[in-house]
């Protein structure tokens, strides 16, 4: 799966671009310790609240990431919230 993070410290991190291949499906929370995993730098970060996630284009809400399922070759791609009033 490609997972494509756009400008955040996380990008800083773990790069702007990797590729994780997975076998079967996964939740997002699965996905995201599997990036500690592999980069133990981006645990304080992955789990920052201001990060919004999309898959295959279509934006995931917060409450649904314990539950969506995601696969091999779906385009994930993780961004910073955006705030303003």
């Amino acid at each position: 799966m490609r997972i494509r993070v756009l400008s955040s410290n996380l990008a800083e991190i773990i790069g702007k671009e990797i590729e994780i291949n997975i076998e079967g499906e996964i939740t997002l929370d699965e996905l995201k310790s599997i990036i500690v995993e592999k980069f133990p730098r981006a645990k304080d970060e992955i789990n920052d609240i201001f990060y919004n996630f999309s898959i295959n284009g279509e934006l995931v809400k917060r409450d649904e990431m314990k539950n969506v399922k995601i696969k091999d070759r779906d385009l994930i791609i993780i961004f910073p919230s955006i705030a303003g009033g």
